[in-house]
């Protein structure tokens, strides 16, 4: 049996302080990740990066909800983790 990948919010909160050059602490889990400056084409290679890695990702889906909690439900903890994240 293959585990499928999951990222925790850290881990996305991380990924996203990267490419906006800040510090992940200045994330909150609702923050709408584009007001603070991620652009179309910062997430296009954020998904693409975590496709490759064997991630289920859908673009449309991260750019409709641009949050850390909505990616972590979308990125596969839904099985793993509470309702609520």
């Amino acid at each position: 049996m293959t585990s499928t990948p999951t990222l925790t919010p850290e881990e996305i909160r991380e990924a996203v302080a990267t490419v906006l050059g800040i510090a992940p602490e200045e994330i909150a889990d609702e923050d709408n990740l584009a007001q603070m400056g991620l652009s179309s084409l910062q997430l296009m290679r954020l998904s693409g990066r975590w496709r490759r890695a064997g991630l289920d990702v859908d673009f449309a889906t991260l750019a409709v909800e641009p949050t850390v909690r909505a990616w972590a439900r979308h990125l596969g903890l839904k099985g793993n983790a509470p309702s609520e994240v």
